[in-house]
């Protein structure tokens, strides 16, 4: 079991990170990218999802900021910080969705986001958290 969600978690944050980097070079070349696969040329990204990016980053900060003054030497992981930062994209874009009354197919997407959150949980327990490491590392 553990074998499997090694790999499965594995798969899953390369296809976020390829995803992502996708998603940064259309940017610059004009061309929205968004999630999961809708490409639209010269389009803007929906208020609602900007908005809650927004949101995200603005927590996400906050959370690391007050994290930092109350634990100033703790090392984190960057499976944390992903685990972190999809579990406030899932809160605040709940929020905005429905304060935004959005249709219905953004929910869809936001359960993946859902389910990617989980997973990024279980993989970032302390049992698991070493699949991400070397053995020889520090």
């Amino acid at each position: 079991m553990k074998k499997i969600t090694k790999i499965f978690a594995k798969v899953l944050i390369a296809f976020l990170g390829i995803w992502c980097l996708c998603a940064s070079v259309l940017a610059i070349y004009g061309t929205s990218l968004y999630f999961p696969f809708y490409i639209s040329d010269g389009l803007e990204i929906p208020y609602h999802r900007m908005v809650a990016l927004r949101v995200t980053i603005l927590l996400t900060f906050a959370f690391y900021s007050l994290k930092y003054l109350f634990s100033e030497s703790k090392q984190i992981y960057p499976i944390q910080f992903l685990d972190t930062i999809l579990k406030i994209y899932f809160c605040s874009a709940l929020a905005i969705l429905i304060r935004f009354d959005v249709a219905s197919s953004e929910f869809i997407v936001l359960l993946l986001f859902l389910i990617m959150a989980i997973i990024s949980h279980i993989v970032s327990r302390p049992k698991l958290r070493r699949f991400y490491y070397s053995k020889f590392s520090d």
